[in-house]
């Protein structure tokens, strides 16, 4: 499932990395990564790699309240940006509630991301899914877990 490289630093505020292989969904491989080592407090600051069945939401209005619309990404693509916040659901900002809905896990996990495909066209906004194409390279650090006690 999910490969660990050897430099694989897990004590706080030193970088992890992670590789999400072939056709498996970057959400899911990091988000079960993060709970193996106990963490809560996580922040992904970039990806190396190229994506496929990417699907972003973005806001529709320019007005609050928050609503958005999704926008599906056609073919593979190169990750071109990527960050993450982790935390623990309860403390999820409620305005984002409607847009994320899934709270089954014990972490909200919001990715903003973006991708190019062939041609240069660059996709981007909160990432809904997507999976690793050929393989993706994820770098996070782990925060201060006492912020959320």
């Amino acid at each position: 499932m999910m490969k660990v490289l050897e430099r694989m630093l897990m004590t706080k505020n030193e970088i992890a990395e992670v590789t999400v292989q072939q056709n498996e969904d970057i959400k899911k491989v990091i988000t079960n990564f993060i709970l193996e080592q106990g963490w809560k407090n996580v922040y992904v600051f970039g990806a190396v790699g190229s994506v496929i069945y990417m699907e972003f939401t973005t806001p529709i209005q320019n007005h609050l309240p928050l609503r958005c619309g999704k926008t599906p990404v056609h073919g593979a693509a190169e990750i071109t940006s990527m960050c993450w916040e982790v935390m623990p659901i309860e403390f999820m900002d409620p305005d984002l509630e409607d847009i994320y809905p899934d709270k089954e896990g014990p972490l909200f996990v919001h990715i903003h991301a973006s991708c190019a495909t062939a041609g240069g066209h660059v996709f981007g906004g909160g990432l809904s899914s997507g999976k690793a194409f050929r393989a993706l390279r994820v770098f996070m650090i782990h925060l201060d877990d006492s912020k959320y006690e």
